[in-house]
């Protein structure tokens, strides 16, 4: 007679849940780091353009340049805005599919405890079966040469 664990089928479908979560989470993390990384680049943007039209203030300039740039300025921290928001966004999201994945991971831990926790006492009563063989035949042994 082999181990049979009663629960297997509630132990795959832990772990299917589990991968799904798991893609779910990676999925989540890379939307967030290209959204993150879009913000990044956008504030560098304004900050290169910053610098440049402080040295160039000091140089002098048209009031027309001055005016474009501060245009300029003004769209940049409108799509900074735009993408703090999605940033923020990606980020709760990222974070849920996070503690979606620790649950799943959680769960699948309990059920491969439970699993080893019956196959110990599945060997144990194996060798207990084992055992009580061994001293009928003992005992069988015994009769017999007396």
């Amino acid at each position: 007679m082999s181990f049979r664990f009663t629960l297997q089928k509630v132990l795959e479908v832990k772990e299917h849940e589990k991968s799904e979560a798991q893609m779910a989470y990676q999925s989540a993390m890379k939307e967030f780091e290209e959204i993150a990384t879009e913000l990044y680049n956008l504030l560098k943007q304004k900050e290169d353009l910053i610098a440049m039209h402080d040295v160039h203030l000091k140089q002098g300039l048209p009031i027309a340049t001055i005016q474009q740039t501060q245009e300029t300025l003004r769209f940049l921290q409108n799509q900074i805005d735009k993408l703090q928001i999605r940033t923020h966004h990606a980020r709760v999201k990222m974070i849920d599919k996070q503690r979606e994945l620790t649950s799943s991971l959680v769960d699948v831990k309990k059920y491969e405890k439970i699993k080893e926790r019956k196959y110990l006492d599945y060997k144990h009563e194996q060798q207990m079966l084992e055992n009580k063989f061994l001293d009928e035949i003992s005992v069988q042994q015994f009769c017999k040469v007396r």
